[in-house]
């Protein structure tokens, strides 16, 4: 049996999109280190809604007052709207607060814990720093 061109092309497509949606699903403990918490302040640049991980970004001033841009993973949409999160509870020039991990480079990026809103309200950002740090089931 002889494959069509239409039907290797259809699967050698559907094979790199799933190996792509592979890759970009990590574990906490791959790229975070549970060592290095952080809790910022700064003002969101950026939300982005999308699969495998939301993220956001904010810019942080230092004391100094020079800014940098931290880029924070939250959990899927999915279970965001799980834990009571909607598209519009975060946007830009929102002030707000950041409970999370530092990624294992030291570089600004980091896991979200907990996000406390500009409207005071602080919410779980489904990280999966919850499950990396849960006890085994025996």
């Amino acid at each position: 049996m002889q494959l069509s061109p239409k039907l290797l092309l259809s699967f050698c497509i559907v094979s790199c999109v799933m190996s792509v949606s592979l890759w970009a699903h990590h574990s906490f403990q791959a790229e975070y280190d549970a060592n290095k918490p952080l809790a910022l302040t700064g003002t969101v640049t950026k939300l982005e809604w999308t699969n495998p991980h939301a993220r956001f970004y904010i810019d942080v001033k230092d004391q100094a007052g020079k800014v940098t841009t931290w880029n924070f993973e939250l959990a899927s949409p999915n279970v965001l709207r799980r834990l009571g999160w909607t598209r519009e509870m975060m946007k830009p020039g929102d002030v707000i607060q950041v409970k999370g991990h530092q990624a294992k480079d030291s570089s600004t990026w980091a896991n979200a814990n907990s996000v406390t809103l500009a409207d005071g309200r602080t919410m779980n950002a489904g990280s999966s720093a919850d499950e990396a740090a849960a006890p085994a089931s025996k």
